[in-house]
């Protein structure tokens, strides 16, 4: 049993050194393209809990009409609480605004021939920044509402950033892993057609199945788990260097790169290369 799993293991490295070049191009690339989609990844779900945590300070200011009952008021805030994406409403109403507002200022002022100015209007917390527009087009449809105040430019400036993150790591981190792929494939195939005389006679003389095959899946799985290895490498490189600079810039605290996450990498590398190599092996052990 120790006999054969030396021979598989050792067929495998032999194979990698054989294509030096090869090899060290489907690694690198695997591990630029996991770097990618890891690190892209990680800022997209950071962000997204950052912005999931300020919700409440990019609320929704909702306006009502003079002159609406208290009646209305329930209805509006009961319709305003079905619309897909709002997770809190609050009703202000007039005189607790126009007394906040007297508070807020000395106490010698005289508000006794001021009107008040405030209308009724509600606190609207969101719970998806994304579907800031389509809330805020259905409270205006609503009838008692006058006008909706909001920070429009902080909320579309958070979205345009989660959109911007996901795409590159969707666009870039996938093209270069199906790059990845066919390096490793041609890595592998020019292994087969190099040994296609070892590999018949191997069959000839009676070698099984997973024998003349599991030396090439353990070529793949081998540059997809280092290439996931060296990826989780340089995102924890490019993590030490930008952390102190993003900390002094904008007061932000990067947090650390979980460990799970590189086992993660690695693991999807490794997989990835087995099946780029069951893909590269299938073809030409076919030939005769």
């Amino acid at each position: 049993m120790l006999d054969r799993l030396q021979f598989l293991l050792g067929e495998a490295f032999i194979a990698l050194r054989r294509n030096g070049w090869m090899t060290f191009a489907a690694i690198s690339t695997v591990a630029i393209s996991l770097f990618l989609i890891g690190g892209l990844g990680f800022t997209y779900v950071k962000l997204a809990e950052e912005t999931a945590a300020m919700t409440g300070k990019f609320e929704l200011r909702v306006m009502l009409k003079d002159g609406t009952t208290t009646a209305q008021i329930s209805k509006a805030a009961a319709d305003i609480r079905a619309i897909k994406g709002v997770k809190e409403v609050s009703w202000i109403p007039r005189d607790k605004a126009w007394k906040r507002y007297q508070d807020s200022l000395p106490k010698h002022d005289n508000f006794a021939e001021i009107d008040n100015p405030y209308p009724d209007s509600f606190k609207v917390i969101l719970s998806d920044l994304s579907l800031t527009d389509s809330v805020i087009d259905q409270i205006k449809a609503q009838s008692s509402v006058d006008d909706i105040q909001y920070l429009k430019d902080g909320q579309q400036f958070i979205s345009q950033v989660q959109a911007v993150v996901k795409w590159l790591a969707t666009a870039l981190g996938g093209l270069l892993f199906i790059t990845a792929g066919i390096l490793i494939y041609n890595a592998i195939r020019l292994t087969i057609i190099s040994r296609r005389l070892e590999i018949r006679i191997m069959q000839l003389v009676g070698a099984s199945f997973l024998t003349v095959r599991i030396p090439f899946y353990i070529e793949g799985i081998v540059q997809g788990f280092l290439g996931g290895f060296v990826g989780s490498l340089i995102l924890i490189a490019c993590r030490a260097v930008l952390a102190e600079r993003v900390r002094l810039m904008m007061g932000w605290q990067v947090p650390p790169i979980p460990f799970g996450m590189m086992c993660l990498l690695c693991l999807f590398g490794a997989a990835y290369g087995l099946l780029c190599s069951m893909v590269a092996v299938r073809a030409p052990l076919r030939y005769r």
